[in-house]
């Protein structure tokens, strides 16, 4: 498996069988021709790669684009939305190409297993497999305790129970990406302790945090937060670009984090 991080919440994800475009907004802003390898995902590059499946994690601008949305469909590539009901369905989501999932939902969609969770902020997050793999990935998207009030540890707490309930439903847990820190700057215990939580419930060989535009320090924070958290237990930590893909054959938890934008993990499956 590869995993290039594009900035913020975004990453391309190669499978056995899928390449996976995760929560590529339209913020923060980037040039429209590049390389993965810069941070950009250019449609007119990567549009003709075998299997190809976009994803978003709701309607806001930092994990959704419309124009690119279009850009797939226009070229009969599926693209799957974590939406709510109480949205309105525009006009290009009625084209077949387009999978709107709604929270507490489970599907199978273009040889995907999905488990689609709700949102302390928009939409939800994903648990999901390719069905002849033996591990699965979670996409943790905006679920987090935002701040220390109610609404969101309750609304955490639901969406929490409800994976907890359907997690047995498929393969381990190799990867979970993680948010970080909010968009405005803060990276406070109350999202740390929930980061923490969904660790101890997916138990996955590699955490990825993310949501970090703008906020370097985010991604060298969790990991030393973590550590705390973890207490006597040894973890192992770094950057991608120091990352040795055999290193997960150990089972030893591992916490890695890229520093810009292009920057690549490549974990071995054996």
């Amino acid at each position: 498996m590869d995993i290039i991080y594009l900035n913020h919440s975004a990453f391309y994800v190669k499978l056995e069988n899928k390449n996976i475009l995760i929560d590529y907004g339209s913020m923060p802003k980037r040039p429209l021709n590049g390389r993965l390898n810069k941070g950009i995902f250019d449609f007119s590059i990567y549009k003709s790669k075998t299997n190809l499946i976009g994803y978003s994690s709701h309607r806001h601008a930092d994990h959704f684009d419309e124009n690119l949305i279009k850009q797939f469909l226009q070229n009969k590539i599926p693209y799957i939305l974590s939406d709510e009901t109480a949205f309105s369905i525009e006009t290009y989501m009625q084209d077949s190409n387009f999978y709107r999932i709604l929270p507490n939902s489970l599907w199978e969609i273009e040889g995907l297993k999905i488990a689609n969770t709700g949102s302390t902020d928009q939409g939800g997050s994903i648990l999901f497999q390719e069905q002849s793999a033996s591990y699965s990935i979670y996409y943790g998207a905006d679920l987090a305790v935002w701040d220390d009030f109610p609404e969101f540890y309750e609304g955490f707490s639901k969406e929490f129970n409800w994976l907890s309930e359907v997690k047995d439903q498929f393969a381990p847990v190799k990867v979970a990406f993680l948010p970080s820190g909010t968009g405005d700057g803060y990276q406070e215990d109350p999202l740390l302790d929930g980061a923490m939580q969904m660790i101890n419930l997916l138990k996955p060989d590699l955490v990825i945090p993310m949501h970090g535009a703008n906020y370097p320090e985010y991604y060298p924070g969790f990991v030393t937060a973590m550590q705390k958290r973890f207490g006597k237990t040894k973890i192992d930590t770094g950057t991608f670009n120091k990352y040795d893909e055999n290193m997960i054959i150990d089972k030893k938890f591992q916490l890695y984090y890229p520093e810009k934008p292009g920057d690549m993990i490549q974990i071995n499956m054996k």
